[in-house]
């Protein structure tokens, strides 16, 4: 019951952010936009991010070599692919994924593979804090341009004057408030105990680090995969003659606000979440609502079918690589 109302709940708000995407979008002219897309810059945009993949398989076999056990970066790849494309199937399901897809091809536990991606997401989850945050400060006046428009719900392109972020400072001051009138029992609370049990877990990952023979290398790994995220996003914009004359540091204002978007709960991987923020940082720079919108669903969807194709052909290898090995 508490996964189906977790999914529903996700579904929920990716729906409600796909509704305020789409419900005043102009199809033919969409779809017009979309065609006259170039794809070559899409194509090398995806080759990047799957290079990003790649990176990001390799440096798990470190942490896999760190528990003594020998994983080749060809079967660590295919099992970030199956994790990713679980993601896109099923919210939050491609960690556990990922870790069944090593213990099918190379016997690593799952229970130890799993204590290595909370290693790789707290180290992820710095870096993209430390990312966010110098983006921040370089794009101070836009950033903060853009959180006021959202505050206020004044963008007349956004096709209405709600105001979001209020709503959701008002469910957040709500949360905080009943947390805090009923913080005596939720301290005792088998809830509470399994929260601060994660959190220090989180710390061991953390210092699990120093196993590694190689910590330099692992470090320097993780920052080429966000660079890789970035110059996906930067590379995609010349698809489209609206976007093409963004310049880098523009690109880190939509990737840092796009990065919302992916963090925020909805099904397909940020699948309206990812367009809502995306669309709204274009914006910032005169890009046009359906031209936001239009770059923002070419490089969701095309990530997708990427990802859906290759993960359906890498839980192929990984099938038959276990059947091999129970004949063996």
């Amino acid at each position: 019951m508490k996964k189906n109302l977790q999914y529903f709940i996700i579904t929920i708000v990716g729906g409600i952010f796909l509704f305020l995407v789409f419900r005043n979008t102009n199809w033919a002219e969409l779809f017009d936009k979309m065609s006259y897309a170039n794809p070559y810059w899409l194509a090398l945009g995806v080759f990047i991010s799957l290079i990003s993949h790649w990176i990001r398989a390799y440096r798990a076999t470190l942490l896999y070599e760190a528990m003594h056990y020998t994983v080749s970066t060809k079967n660590s790849f295919y099992a970030v692919i199956i994790g990713y494309m679980m993601n896109y199937l099923i919210p939050r399901a491609g960690e556990v994924s990922r870790c069944a897809a090593i213990s099918k091809t190379d016997n690593l536990p799952v229970e130890k593979s799993l204590g290595s991606v909370v290693t790789e997401r707290i180290v992820d989850m710095f870096l993209l804090i430390l990312i966010l945050g110098i983006i921040f400060l370089l794009q101070f006046d836009l950033i903060v341009n853009f959180i006021t428009k959202f505050t206020s719900g004044s963008n007349a392109e956004n096709g209405g004057g709600f105001p979001y972020l209020w709503v959701l400072l008002a469910i957040g001051v709500l949360s905080i408030g009943t947390v805090w009138f009923f913080k005596d029992k939720l301290m005792k609370s088998p809830l509470f105990l399994r929260i601060f049990s994660l959190v220090q877990g989180f710390g061991d990952g953390l210092l699990s680090i120093r196993n590694i023979k190689n910590p330099f290398l692992f470090i320097v790994l993780s920052v080429l995969i966000w660079l890789g995220y970035i110059l996906m996003m930067y590379v995609c914009l010349f698809s489209l003659e609206s976007t093409s004359n963004l310049s880098f540091s523009d690109c880190l204002t939509v990737f840092a606000l796009g990065t919302v978007g992916v963090v925020l709960p909805a099904p397909g991987a940020g699948a309206g979440t990812y367009h809502f923020f995306v669309m709204q940082s274009l914006m910032l720079y005169g890009v046009g609502r359906e031209d936001g919108i239009a770059y923002a669903t070419m490089v969701h969807g095309i990530q997708m079918i990427v990802i859906l194709i290759l993960g359906a052909i890498a839980s192929l290898i990984v099938m038959s690589k276990q059947k091999n090995k129970n004949l063996e």
